[in-house]
């Protein structure tokens, strides 16, 4: 027997579920203390709104859940903050039970929910600050894009100052509690979901942190994880500071990302090294097979280039090299210049492998790339310096035209 909803305020209740032994989320992340789906019913005197639904195995709880405190077939609208189908997996079982139900979301979720779902639908795209009154309760919606799909916004409800805020300020933690005063402490999963999911698309979270911050908020009703009763606006704090600008800088910064097996790359590495510092240019060096990742993020996100040097194993760049490449989508990235260089000894694709995928990820290649085979000779290394000083010049350049 599934547990009865749980009420927000009155009027307001919770009707999601539980995944208590979800390990890892949509196949990416760890999820140490499980997840929660979250769904919340909103009765006003002449409406009742949904806001998002559940993941689809979960369609069954999740109704007699809401049928606790109202039926199913007698929903008016159902907003769907975000598509993705951990939010709106069930919304086809509800339309089967309540055809005449009105969707409202966004114009980008319109596009996603018809090819998510592959079938008629009744919708009523939202504006940014449009509001629907329920009766004596109103729904204000604002465009929070890419927190962390095009298609996310916030749901407002106004005479009770809940925002419902989708994926943002949420945690993938599942309690026997709802609210987060009535819990264990959770801010190391409450971190890692930002640093997971939201981290990426800062510029966005500023955008939207400042669309709320002039409302008055007395609780933070996100997608996944505790209500925040007693820590909302702690909590859309701290996503303005994670997510502030890095700080500005008219000292160019460039980011030598390094794997050497045999120590030619290195010995390359440091030409470069020593012009673009001769150059003015202000060089964080990582050694990628012992980095920490954080201070690899960081040392990105306040960088003008990135310049990697790889050698070349089993016709491959080795899985560090790669691995430090991935980290780039988990960044708000900050350099659109790149270069690349490396030795080898059998042959030497790594080096064209890199670039390709630094151009793929839409970083322009300022310099030709250095090679050599085996020990690098002395001309190698002019080369190196010649690659370091093209660096700094497109470096340079850059910054100039910016400022």
């Amino acid at each position: 027997m599934p547990e009865k909803s749980i009420s927000i305020v009155p009027g307001v209740d919770w009707v999601g579920v539980r995944h208590r032994d979800l390990k890892v989320f949509d196949d990416l992340f760890p999820t140490h203390n499980g997840t929660t789906y979250n769904s919340y019913l909103v009765r006003g005197s002449e409406r009742t709104a949904l806001i998002d639904t559940v993941k689809a195995p979960f369609a069954a709880e999740f109704f007699q859940r809401i049928e606790s405190q109202f039926p199913v077939e007698k929903i008016d609208i159902v907003v769907v903050n975000h598509t993705e189908p951990d939010h709106s997996g069930a919304l086809s079982a509800l339309i089967e039970r309540n055809p005449e139900v009105t969707i409202y979301c966004s114009g980008p979720a319109k596009n996603f929910l018809e090819q998510l779902h592959n079938r008629p639908l009744n919708v009523h795209v939202v504006t940014d600050g449009e509001e629907v009154d329920l009766g004596g309760r109103t729904l204000r919606f604002l465009m929070a894009p890419y927190l962390h799909w095009p298609d996310t916004m916030f749901t407002y409800l106004v005479e009770d100052a809940l925002l419902f805020s989708c994926d943002a300020f949420g945690a993938h933690y599942c309690s026997e509690a709802l609210f987060d005063d009535e819990i264990a402490d959770f801010t190391p999963d409450f971190m890692f979901y930002f640093d997971c999911i939201m981290r990426p698309f800062k510029d966005k979270i500023r955008a939207a942190v400042a669309k709320v911050e002039g409302l008055p908020i007395q609780m933070v009703c996100p997608s996944h994880g505790p209500v925040l009763r007693s820590r909302g606006m702690n909590s859309i704090n701290a996503y303005r500071i994670w997510s502030a600008p890095p700080p500005e800088s008219k000292q160019p910064k460039a980011v030598l990302a390094v794997l050497s097996s045999h120590g030619n790359t290195r010995s390359m590495a440091a030409e470069v090294k020593a012009e673009l510092e001769a150059q003015g240019v202000t060089v964080s060096e990582f050694a990628l097979s012992d980095m920490r990742e954080d201070d690899f993020r960081n040392a990105l996100e306040q960088a003008d280039v990135l310049v990697v040097g790889t050698p070349t194993i089993q016709r491959d760049a080795p899985p560090h090299v790669w691995h430090a490449l991935a980290l780039l989508s988990s960044v708000t990235l900050r350099p659109k210049l790149a270069a690349v260089f490396g030795s080898f000894g059998w042959s030497g694709e790594a080096t064209k492998m890199v670039e390709s995928r630094l151009t793929g990820l839409r970083l322009k290649l300022v310099a030709e790339s250095v090679t050599c085979r085996f020990t690098p000779t002395a001309e190698v290394l002019e080369a190196c310096r010649m690659l370091g000083r093209d660096v700094a010049t497109a470096v340079t350049a850059g910054k100039k035209s910016q400022g």
